[in-house]
C-alpha cells in the first residue's frame, strides 16, 4: 500500500499565501505580519543566507529575542534548504559553542553587541538584526515569494535543538523536514479546524511550539508570539490572550496554574488547550474545567528526539488518580519493553520506546550517542528505529499510555529537560570542585529543588555558591542552576560503591541552612539585610548578592508567589506581585520599598513596616 506523504510545510505555508495574501499570519509584541508580507519577508531574507553561504546540510543559527525576525529566519533557513537552530542570546554560551562545533554554521543571525559571539574563535558570518527591517526585506523578496528553492529532499534537516545530555556538554537533536511534517499532519484531529488564533506561552528555542505553529501557517490561521516581558509576566499574558480573543493555547503545565489564577482571567474564546513538558496533573483539569469548561485540555508528551510530542490525550478525566499520556499521533508507534525489548502485558511497567515517522534523525556529530539512544526495532520492517526514551510507563485496559517516571537521573523542571549528570560534568569544569553530586528533591509536585553536594579539588578551597553559579551559568540553562551548594568531605557510598543519593537526599533539607551566605556584604542597608532573609527563607538558601537576579538564583514562577506572600505580610500593599518580574534583586525590592514607605528611606522601611503608602491601583495583578 503507497502512504500518501503529507505536504511540506514551506509549500503549505505558500498555498496560504496564493489564498488568503491578506490574512494576518504572524502577531508579535507591535509587530502584525500578513501571510503576503510574512512570505516576501522570508523570501527577501533568505536571498541574503544564500548571499552569506547557507545551503542544503548547513546550518543558520538565530540569535534573537522572541520577536517576528526571528520567526522569519525560521522561514528563510526553509527557504534555503538550510537547517535553523534558535538559541536567544540568554541560553548559555555552552550550547552556541555546541553548535559551532556540531555543525556546519552558516551564517549567525543576531545583534552586533552579542558578546558571547564576539568572544569565540572563528565565528560564521553574522547578519546584523539592526540592519534587516522587515519592510525592506518584504520589498526585496517580493514577486519571488511564492517561487521555493529547488527541491529539498524531505530526509535533509529541518532543525537542530540542543537538550541535556546524559553526562558532559548538551546533545544536538536533528530533526528533518519530513519528519516535522510529519508531526504537524495529524494535529487537526485534535485542535480542530475553524479558524484560530493560537497562542504560544514558549519560546522559539523550545520544540514544544514548533507543531502549532507550523500547523497554524499551514492551515491559514494566526500564530501570536509573546515578547519575553509578555511571558515573563502572567498578567500580561492572561491580557494578551484577551485582548487578542485566543482560541488555542500552548503551556507548559506549571505555568498554566499560575495563568489559570490570575484574576484576569484568560478569555472564553479559547477552544483548545494543550499542555505539554511537564507532568499534567488531575488537579490541574480539575481547575481547567472549572475555569474554562468550553474548552478541550489535551496533554501531549514527547522527548525532543520524538519531533515535538508523539502522544497525546485530549480527554483527560480529572477524577482518575493519573493522567494518561494518551495513545500515539498517527504515524507513531510506542511499545513499553522489558530489558530485552519484549513487550510487557498491559498493566505491567517497563520502559517507554517511540517508533515510527516521529522519530528524529539523531544527535549532531554523536553517532555514539545516536547508537545508544535510537536502537533497530525488532517490530518493523528492516532499517527501522525505535527511540528509548528513559521513561518508565504502562498501558491500561484502555491502551492509553502512563507515564511512571525516569530509569534515570533526568528530571523536568519548569519544562526543561535537566540531566543531574549534566549539572555534575558542569560544575565539575571548575577547577577547585573535585567531585559533584546533584540530588533533586521536590517539596512541592511543582517546585523540584536541585542542591549540589561538593568536595573540594586536593589543595584547593571551594568557592562561595555565586561563583559556583556564575560559573554554571555558563553552561547550563537558568532551569538546572542547583539551588544550594553544600560542601562534604566525603560523599556516602552504597553497598554496592556508588554514592548513596537516596542518603544525601535526606541532607537536604538540613543542610538548605547550612550553606554559608554572602561572606562580603558591607555596605549593605537594614532593609537589604531584612529581605535577604525573606529571600532565604523562599529559595531554601542564603547565598545571594545584593544584585543578583531572584531566577538566576533559584527562583521561579512559583517561588515568586511566595515571596509576594512573604513580602505582603511584612510590608502590605507595597509591591505588587507582577512587579516582581521586574524587581528581580535586593537593591531594586528595597529601593522600592524604600521609596514607598513613610520617609522613602531603606532604614525607615525596616523601622516602620506596617506603615506605607500604597501604590496606585492595577488592573491586573496575581
Amino acid at each position: 500500500m503507497t502512504t500518501t506523504r503529507p505536504e511540506p510545510l514551506l509549500d503549505a505555508f505558500l498555498a496560504q499565501v496564493s489564498r488568503a495574501p491578506s490574512a494576518t499570519a504572524l502577531l508579535v509584541g507591535d509587530t502584525s505580519l500578513s501571510y503576503r508580507e510574512l512570505a516576501d519577508a522570508s523570501a527577501g531574507l533568505a536571498g541574503l543566507l544564500r548571499e552569506a553561504g547557507a545551503r542544503t546540510g548547513s546550518t543558520v543559527c538565530v540569535r534573537l529575542e522572541q520577536s517576528a525576525l526571528a520567526v522569519v529566519a525560521v522561514l528563510a533557513a526553509l527557504r534555503v534548504g538550510a537547517a535553523w537552530a534558535a538559541l536567544e542570546p540568554d541560553l548559555p554560551v555552552a550550547r552556541l559553542r555546541a553548535l559551532l562545533n556540531d555543525t556546519d554554521c552558516a551564517v549567525v543571525i543576531g545583534t552586533r553587541d552579542d558578546r558571547d559571539l564576539a568572544r569565540l574563535p572563528d565565528t560564521p558570518p553574522l547578519l546584523a538584526a539592526e540592519d534587516l527591517d522587515l519592510s525592506a526585506l518584504a520589498e526585496a523578496g517580493a514577486g519571488v515569494a511564492e517561487n521555493p528553492a529547488p527541491a529539498v529532499l524531505e530526509t535533509a534537516p529541518a532543525y537542530l535543538i540542543y537538550t541535556s545530555g546524559s553526562s558532559g556538554p548538551p546533545k544536538g537533536v536533528l530533526v528533518s523536514r519530513g519528519q516535522l511534517a510529519d508531526s504537524v499532519r495529524p494535529r487537526g484531529a485534535v485542535y480542530g479546524t475553524e479558524p484560530s488564533v493560537f497562542l504560544m506561552a514558549m519560546r522559539l528555542s523550545f520544540d514544544g511550539m514548533l507543531a502549532g505553529m507550523f500547523w497554524s501557517f499551514s492551515q491559514g490561521h494566526t500564530v501570536l508570539l509573546p515578547t519575553a516581558r509578555e511571558l515573563r509576566l502572567a498578567p500580561e499574558f492572561v491580557l494578551l490572550a484577551g485582548r487578542h480573543r485566543v482560541t488555542h493555547l500552548v503551556v507548559v503545565p506549571s505555568y498554566y496554574r499560575l495563568l489559570l489564577a490570575d484574576p484576569g482571567r484568560l478569555p472564553d474564546t479559547l477552544r483548545v488547550v494543550v499542555v505539554a513538558g511537564e507532568v499534567c496533573t488531575p488537579e490541574l483539569v480539575a481547575s481547567h474545567r472549572a475555569r474554562l469548561p468550553g474548552a478541550r485540555l489535551a496533554n501531549e508528551y514527547g522527548p525532543t528526539e520524538t519531533v515535538v510530542s508523539c502522544t497525546v490525550e485530549d480527554r483527560p478525566d480529572p477524577a482518575a488518580e493519573r493522567v494518561p499520556i494518551g495513545h500515539p499521533w498517527p504515524g507513531a508507534t510506542a511499545h513499553v519493553l522489558d530489558d530485552e525489548l519484549r513487550e510487557v502485558a498491559d498493566g505491567e511497567t517497563g520502559e517507554l520506546y517511540i517508533g515510527g515517522a516521529f522519530v528524529a534523525l539523531g544527535y549532531a556529530r554523536a553517532p555514539g550517542a545516536t547508537a545508544e539512544r535510537f536502537v533497530a526495532s525488532p517490530f518493523g520492517p528492516a532499517g527501522a528505529r525505535l527511540y528509548r526514551t528513559g521513561d518508565l510507563a504502562r498501558r491500561d485496559g484502555n491502551g492509553a499510555l502512563h507515564y511512571h517516571g525516569r530509569t534515570d537521573q533526568q528530571v523536568k523542571i519548569r519544562g526543561a529537560r535537566v540531566e543531574l549528570g549534566d549539572i555534575e560534568a558542569a560544575i565539575e569544569t571548575h577547577p577547585a570542585v573535585d567531585q559533584a553530586v546533584v540530588v533533586c528533591t521536590r517539596p512541592t509536585a511543582d517546585a523540584p529543588t536541585l542542591t549540589a553536594f561538593l568536595s573540594a579539588a586536593p589543595g584547593r578551597t571551594l568557592p562561595d555558591p555565586r561563583e559556583l553559579r556564575r560559573h554554571c551559568r555558563l553552561q547550563l540553562v537558568e532551569q538546572a542552576l542547583p539551588t544550594g551548594f553544600v560542601p562534604t568531605d566525603r560523599m556516602p557510598l552504597t553497598s554496592t560503591g556508588k554514592v548513596d543519593r537516596t542518603a544525601l537526599a535526606a541532607l537536604v533539607p538540613a543542610a538548605g541552612g547550612q550553606v554559608p551566605g554572602p561572606e562580603n556584604d558591607d555596605g549593605w542597608t537594614d532593609l537589604q539585610h531584612t529581605l535577604r532573609t525573606v529571600w532565604a527563607d523562599v529559595l531554601g538558601h542564603p547565598d545571594t548578592g545584593v544584585d543578583e537576579n531572584f531566577f538566576g538564583v533559584g527562583g521561579n514562577s512559583l517561588k515568586v508567589l511566595e515571596l509576594y506572600s512573604a513580602l505582603e505580610e511584612r510590608w502590605p500593599g507595597t509591591v505588587r506581585a507582577g512587579e516582581l518580574f521586574d524587581l528581580t534583586t535586593i537593591a531594586a525590592q528595597a529601593r522600592a520599598i524604600g521609596e514607598r514607605v513613610q520617609g522613602g528611606s531603606g532604614d525607615a522601611a525596616e523601622q516602620a513596616p506596617q506603615t506605607v503608602r500604597r501604590p496606585a491601583p492595577v488592573a491586573y495583578e496575581l
